[in-house]
């Protein structure tokens, strides 16, 4: 039996991932593990291995909603670099970790790890505050 996709289940399959908004292509989600400030995650609205397995136009849908999410995060957060990864070896469902990267911050010029062995969470409280930041900033016109 083939287990339940993360991203095509209920929430309850998301502990990780706070949900913030659906946008074209997909949804976007502010990761829990704030070892980097800012860190985002876009699933395809499609369940989807590879990119290759969807139309251009589909593909590129993403991607102009993920630019969208990382130019409110340098809004918000003002990083000095933003690292987009896109893997699959293990993952059934396609992603795109949006990583704010700081250059007195952690892992600045090195690859980032998705599980990270110490991750940092943040109280609801924060979480909801900053969720609530990215939402406006989604919403205003020039995002």
């Amino acid at each position: 039996m083939s287990e339940i996709c993360k991203f095509c289940g209920g929430d309850e399959l998301r502990p990780d991932l706070i949900r913030i908004a659906a946008m074209p292509g997909g949804t976007l989600y502010f990761h829990k593990d704030q070892t980097h400030p800012g860190r985002l995650l876009f699933a395809a609205e499609r369940h989807v291995k590879r990119a290759t397995d969807l139309p251009p136009e589909e593909f590129g849908a993403i991607m102009r909603s993920v630019h969208r999410a990382a130019c409110v995060l340098n809004g918000i957060y003002a990083p000095d670099k933003i690292n987009y990864l896109i893997l699959g070896d293990l993952g059934t469902h396609l992603h795109v970790h949006i990583v704010p990267k700081y250059k007195d911050g952690k892992d600045w010029g090195k690859m980032f790890l998705t599980d990270e062995p110490r991750p940092v969470f943040l109280k609801q409280s924060e979480y909801q505050e900053k969720v609530e930041k990215i939402r406006n900033g989604l919403n205003r016109n020039d995002a």
